[in-house]
């Protein structure tokens, strides 16, 4: 009687440097790639919230409140009410979330 081969392994997902110098994290992990962490906006005009990673749909949040938005895209737009400190978070289908505390003048 012959053995069948192994079966193939799926390959793990490739690795990437944190932009901050921590850990590693997967290629696909969610990320809020702008605004930066701790970022000063003008506040002249809509800022456009960008995502990477993770899985959609994707919920956009300024301080626990939900954007409107097609939760299908990887970007939002958001119109700053006014000067101060702002929490920013991204969601992903899977409720895994990536933060920038923000300042706008």
């Amino acid at each position: 009687m012959a053995l069948l081969p192994a079966a193939p392994r799926a390959a793990p997902p490739p690795v990437v440097a944190d932009r901050t110098g921590g850990a590693a994290a997967p290629a696909d992990a969610l990320s809020l790639l702008f605004p930066p962490p701790d970022a000063v906006l003008s506040g002249e005009g809509p800022v456009t919230l960008r995502a990477m990673g993770g899985r959609r749909p994707l919920t956009f949040m300024v301080d626990g409140a939900p954007l409107p938005g097609a939760a299908f895209r990887r970007e939002a737009i958001w119109e700053p009410p006014g000067a101060g400190f702002y929490r920013l978070t991204v969601l992903d289908a899977d409720g895994k979330a990536a933060h920038a505390g923000v300042r706008v003048r």
